[in-house]
This record gives C-alpha cells, sequence and structure tokens, in this order.
C-alpha cells in the first residue's frame, strides 16, 4: 500500500512538473544571437507582437458573461465591481449571500458593455481593492458550502463504488490525475484542474477540475482585482512576460491557499510558481504600483 501511494505521488508530480515547466520554458532566461532577416521576411511581425496578439485573442475567448442563474426568483441581485472583477451577488432575507458570479475582464470596453447589460438587473456598484478582495472570499466560502450540500448524498454513493475491488487500481489514478478533455495540456492548463496554467478552461464561476482545493486556489488568483497581463501596459508599468502578474495581495493569498490545501499537487504548482519561477507581483495601491520580487519559501 505505502509503495503504492509513493506511486501516485511520483507519477502525479512528473505529470504537473512536465505540464508546468512546458507552460513556463520560455520564460526563463535565454543567451541570445542578434541576426537581421532577408528583406522579403522583414514585414512579417516580431515574435513579441505575435506572442501579444494571440494573448489578446485568447483573452477575448475566455472572457465569460453571467448565466443569469438564480437561486430563488425574489432574491435581490447586486452587481459590484473594481478594475479587471465583476461580482454578481444574489442576496436573500437580511442581505444575506446567498450565491456570486465573478467575472474577469479583460479590457475596458468589454468591461463597460458587460456592466451595460448587467445594468438591468440593477445598478453596478465600484467598490475598493480591499472591498472586492472580502467579497471574493465570501463567495469562496459560499460556493463551497452549495457545493457541499449539493454533493452530501453523491458523496456516500461514491464511497460506496470506489470500496469496490472493480474500481481500485491504476484506472481510478489515471481518471484522477488526467483530465476528461485531452486538450487541457495543450490549452496551457495542468491536469486535473480549469483554472490552473495560462488562463483558465472553466465555463463558468463554479466550474473546477477533479484536483478541487487547487482549482479553488487558482480560480481565487486568475480572478484578482489588479493584474497586469502578459504583454500589456498598464499602471505606468509594462509586462512584457508570459505570464500575468497580479498585485503582492493576490500572490499571498495563493501561497497561503495553496498551502492549506496540502496535496501533492498544489505543493508542486507552489513550489515552481513561488522557489522556481518567482513570478514578480504588483505593489502599491490607488493605480500606483512598482513591481516586487516574489514572495519565497514555499
Amino acid at each position: 500500500m505505502l509503495k503504492f501511494a509513493v506511486k501516485i505521488n511520483v507519477q502525479l508530480s512528473c505529470v504537473l512538473l512536465c505540464a508546468i515547466c512546458g507552460l513556463i520554458g520560455n520564460v526563463a532566461t535565454k543567451p541570445t544571437i542578434n541576426f537581421s532577416l532577408p528583406q522579403s521576411f522583414q514585414g512579417f511581425p516580431s515574435f513579441a507582437s505575435f506572442t501579444q496578439q494571440y494573448f489578446e485573442s485568447r483573452n477575448l475567448r475566455q472572457m465569460k458573461t453571467y448565466s443569469g442563474k438564480r437561486l430563488t426568483n425574489d432574491s435581490l441581485i447586486m452587481i459590484y465591481y473594481h478594475d479587471s472583477t465583476i461580482a454578481v451577488t444574489e442576496l436573500g432575507p437580511e442581505k444575506l449571500l446567498l450565491s456570486c458570479e465573478l467575472i474577469e475582464i479583460y479590457n475596458e470596453s468589454d468591461g463597460k458593455t458587460l456592466l451595460e447589460g448587467l445594468s438591468k438587473y440593477n445598478r453596478p456598484l465600484r467598490i475598493t481593492f480591499e472591498e472586492m478582495l472580502k467579497l471574493m472570499n465570501q463567495c469562496e466560502r459560499v460556493d463551497k458550502l452549495t457545493y457541499a450540500s449539493r454533493n452530501r448524498g453523491k458523496s456516500i454513493d461514491v464511497r460506496a463504488s470506489n470500496d469496490s475491488p472493480a474500481n481500485n487500481g491504476a484506472s481510478n489514478l489515471a481518471a484522477n490525475i488526467f483530465p476528461k478533455s485531452p486538450f487541457s495540456l495543450l490549452s496551457g492548463i495542468i491536469p486535473g484542474t480549469k483554472w490552473c496554467g495560462t488562463g483558465d478552461i472553466a465555463e463558468t464561476y463554479s466550474d473546477l477540475g477533479t484536483e478541487m482545493d487547487m482549482d479553488r486556489c487558482c480560480r481565487l488568483h486568475d480572478l484578482c482585482p489588479v493584474k497586469i497581463r502578459a504583454y500589456q501596459n498598464k499602471y505606468e508599468l509594462m509586462n512584457d512576460s508570459l505570464y500575468t502578474k497580479s498585485h503582492c495581495i493576490c500572490d499571498d493569498m495563493l501561497y497561503s491557499c495553496l498551502k492549506s490545501a496540502n496535496t501533492s499537487a498544489a505543493q508542486l504548482m507552489g513550489s515552481i510558481y513561488f522557489n522556481l519561477v518567482q513570478v514578480p507581483c504588483l505593489a502599491g495601491s490607488n493605480d500606483k504600483y512598482r513591481f516586487r520580487a516574489a514572495k519565497e519559501g514555499f
């Protein structure tokens, strides 16, 4: 049993390491060789501009909208926003938070269009960065409670089926490690998740992978209100790298969340993000930021 458990951890670590290293391999500093293209090729876009166009077009494909789903028809819909994040909340009696949908916006014009569409439910209210983070954490707790409530009966059936000898062994291991979609690795997403990697493949805010605890950490980090995406100029700073740089508070939240998840996958993810790649973060407030070195010692 001990050897089998070790084998599971080794296989999972290898899969995740290959996936993440494949995503970030281009980030490492490499020696450069100066050369000139022939005259006939000089009209082609540079690699940097091509990569920037790729990220911009992918962001447009990934942008989500409000699903319109509600727990009760007589609930109150409230819309809050700050910078890159919109929160659509459903409130019950005495302003009890019933459900949330957090939406990431990729540019100002699309955000404005989305807010105009949401105004049919209620007038969108701008809140502070700190207020948005507090709301996001509240939404995480509500989402966990909702999921637990909906799957309480299912968990008993799952445990019963997992106890049968026919369902034990390598087949279960493969089902837990590898995603149902064979394209998640090609999409830059860590196997078993829908939010961990370059962007996300989730259809809605509540759409999570099998590595649910780690996926929640990545989702919360992806929805950070203050960030500069790859090859984007914002807050008078230029992010000329392949990965998004988020507010340092959001990185600290990711750090704590992955530690709390306490799984092999989360440990590996944290070690690579904070110790190996060391993604810089944004320090500051009120649209005045500077790049700060990543937190170390995961």
